[in-house]
């Protein structure tokens, strides 16, 4: 699949989008208090690696090296 400029340019922005939310629902996972919560928050953030894990592999099958998580 080739990609354009245009559309690697939007999946490496929506990465860095969900780099950051991966971050902060592991900062919420750490903070929580309530187990139930805790479970909630981890569960979105196994999501969120799920859609970067997804974005990685378009980026690679159009032939360019994601970028890595900055933080």
């Amino acid at each position: 699949m080739e990609l354009t400029d245009k559309e690697k340019k939007l999946l490496e922005d929506l990465l860095q989008i969900e780099y950051l939310c991966m971050h902060k629902y592991q900062v919420f996972t750490t903070q929580a208090v309530d187990p139930q919560i805790k479970n909630i928050f981890n569960m979105a953030y196994q999501q969120e690696v799920r859609h970067a894990n997804t974005i990685k592999s378009l980026l690679q099958q159009g032939g360019f090296q994601p970028p890595q998580d900055q933080s």
